[in-house]
């Protein structure tokens, strides 16, 4: 027997597509769309009580480094020029610190190599905090002066092995221990 046609003849293809039914959707989209519409018509916050509490904390900023200064020096408290050999020391210091802010890996860093940075700069606060003190002698200063520079060389030497290793691909790992 042959084969029979698919479709009635009498019936053009076009007419029998159009009385398919449609493909539903899996879900509906109108839910979705109803809240799009809800929260674009929502009533916005009202942001001048932000506005307002920001500008009151930077008047009340503004305000404050007037009062928390320190008073000023009188002339007879100024100290006489420092000497040359400490005005080296000085500026040696000075250039170790800027070597060593330049170098330190702030992004990057150990939880024992912060713990050793930490360690660092509290003997450096402690050395200045000795520095100001106003009836430590040209000798005392001078001294002083001697050792935070030594403290920042060895501190420049860390971070400058620290760098090294990390161009290497290592880290400095391990317990570390402060021996200075």
């Amino acid at each position: 027997m042959p084969d029979a046609p698919a479709h009635d003849r009498r019936l053009p293809i076009a007419d029998a597509l159009q009385r398919l039914p449609l493909e539903a959707p899996d879900r509906s989209a109108w839910p979705a769309l109803q809240r799009r519409i809800a929260a674009a018509h929502a009533p916005r916050r009202r942001r001048w009580p932000f506005a307002l509490a920001a500008a009151a904390v930077l008047a009340l900023a503004a305000l404050l480094p007037g009062r928390l200064s320190p008073p000023p020096v009188a002339p007879a408290e100024v100290a006489a020029a420092p000497s040359p050999e400490l005005e080296v020391l000085m500026a040696e210091s000075a250039r170790l610190e800027h070597l060593v802010s330049a170098v330190s890996p702030r992004a990057m860093a150990t939880a024992s190599g912060t713990l050793l940075d930490l360690e660092f700069e509290d003997r450096l606060q402690r050395i200045d905090i000795a520095l100001s003190d106003p009836a430590l002698g040209a000798d005392g200063r001078a001294a002083l002066w001697q050792l935070r520079v030594s403290l920042l060389r060895e501190y420049a030497g860390f971070q400058g092995t620290r760098q090294y290793l990390a161009a290497d691909g290592s880290t400095v790992d391990g317990a570390l221990v402060a021996t200075f």
